[in-house]
């Protein structure tokens, strides 16, 4: 009689099982449905199962504005029955502040933001809520939490964020976040450098930052301010603040050229070299023999086509004359125009103040040099290693440059070859020419990547006229 006894409750059990299971099933269908925005589906979901806590939830939400009261408690029946969700607590919150019981709203509030302390939902409902109640500064908290649970939230949150930093009234509340920066902070203030329409935002920002003592300026942080000034032309405020991040090694190598002897990784920062990106051309310090320190520029094209400006320096010069000098070696260098260095006016206005020998060909080491002169009303100044030729076929590259000791220097005034060029420069400048390379104050030539090599017709085509350099007339 056992036997049949337990073989009864056994087929009890498993049909008690198997009924709840199709409940769960049938109302996590339809739920999941409701999730997804299918909120004519709520009743059946209830149906399904009166006591599910996410659709008694939905429907509380739905209720707010017409029937509070029943609102509330749909949103207490779910907190009964899920005690350890969230969400019910969430609604309650904002149900209790809009009725005026703040210190209750408060306290709910916070025992949602215990529950579940990273859940980036969760946590941009507490902002709302804080947002709601006119606490910016616990909004700004519960956002940072979000935004680094969830960095996808940044589109959504980074904009609000810059709104708040652009107002005066209102950007002090990201100092408490600026002592000791989240994860998310380098990418936000990238994203102000770059969108802020007032550079004294950024400028507050940055400022900010530098009165931590825990955690110092990152390299990141101060090369996208750098960035920004350069942009907006407060050029000395921009070098002053490169300067001020170079350590004790980086400041050896400073001059009117920084590090033009190569003895230091090229970094695409700031006053530094900059390289751009490009399939058919690479530029890196090197060691190799006859350099006069442990390594000199090394510049490769392979079947490089189209016009080139890859290699530049930004430079802070004071109104007046200089001679810019350096030691080239041409490793076959095929091309019908070769490169050069150009020396380039970026502000107020942009264009050529002074210009090289061109080099193509093959040659051993030697020494070169020219003069120019840099106006008055000449504020921001670009040096950048451009092709020498104007016409298609003279602007392709094929072979091995070096460059050591690039100095610049002033001189008392030019001589009359260099006025000489420099009148036919601003001659030609009036006329209508191919233009150069049209290198931004911000960085090097990004050009887009080439399509393949030159013919073999092409690769052996070298100026035998020219094996080295050519100098200025």
């Amino acid at each position: 009689m056992w036997t049949y006894a337990w073989r009864g409750f056994l087929i009890i059990g498993a049909s008690v099982l198997a009924w709840t299971s199709l409940v769960q099933g049938v109302s996590g269908y339809y739920a999941n449905r409701v999730i997804a925005g299918d909120e004519s589906l709520i009743e059946t979901v209830l149906t399904w199962n009166p006591a599910h806590s996410g659709t008694l939830v939905t429907k509380a939400y739905r209720l707010l504005a017409t029937d509070p009261d029943q609102a509330v408690e749909l949103l207490e029946h779910a907190h009964r029955v899920s005690p350890m969700s969230p969400f019910p607590l969430i609604g309650l919150a904002a149900q209790a502040a809009a009725a005026g019981e703040d210190e209750r709203g408060d306290a709910l509030i916070g025992l949602a933001s215990r529950i579940a302390p990273v859940d980036p939902r969760v946590q941009q409902a507490v902002a709302n809520y804080w947002a709601d109640r006119g606490r910016y500064d616990l909004m700004l908290a519960h956002w940072s939490t979000a935004l680094e649970a969830d960095a996808s939230r940044r589109e959504q949150l980074f904009p609000q964020m810059l709104a708040i930093a652009e107002n005066p009234d209102a950007r002090a509340l990201f100092d408490p976040l600026l002592a000791s920066p989240p994860s998310w902070w380098n990418d936000y203030f990238r994203y102000v450098t770059r969108t802020a329409r007032d550079l004294d935002t950024v400028r507050y920002l940055y400022a900010s930052r530098r009165q931590s003592v825990r955690v110092p300026v990152t390299p990141e942080e101060r090369e996208d301010f750098v960035l920004r000034l350069q942009r907006d032309g407060a050029v000395s405020e921009a070098y002053v603040t490169w300067l001020s991040g170079l350590d004790v090694n980086e400041r050896r190598h400073l001059g009117l050229i920084y590090d033009g002897g190569f003895e230091l990784p090229i970094e695409n920062r700031s006053f530094g070299w900059r390289v751009g990106r490009h399939n058919h051309f690479s530029a890196e310090p090197a060691p190799t023999l006859g350099a006069s320190g442990r390594a000199a520029l090394r510049v490769r094209f392979r079947g490089f086509e189209g016009r080139f400006g890859h290699v530049s320096q930004a430079l802070l010069l004071d109104a007046g004359t200089y001679r810019f000098s350096g030691r080239v070696r041409v490793d076959s260098l095929v091309s019908q125009g070769g490169v050069r260095w150009s020396l380039r006016c970026l502000l107020p206005q942009s264009g050529v103040i002074g210009e090289g020998p061109r080099f193509l060909g093959s040659a051993d080491w030697s020494e070169f040099d020219f003069r120019f002169e840099v106006p008055p009303d000449c504020i921001y100044q670009q040096l950048v290693l451009v092709t020498a030729g104007t016409r298609d076929f003279e602007r392709r590259l094929n072979g091995t440059i070096w460059f050591d000791d690039l100095r610049i220097s002033r001189v008392a005034d030019l001589d009359a070859t260099a006025r000489a060029e420099a009148l036919l420069r601003e001659r030609s400048a009036s006329e209508p020419t191919d233009p150069e390379v049209d290198v931004g104050p911000d960085s090097a030539v990004e050009a887009e990547e080439g399509s393949g090599a030159p013919d073999d017709a092409e690769q052996g085509e070298a100026s035998e006229a020219d094996p080295g350099t050519e100098p200025t007339p």
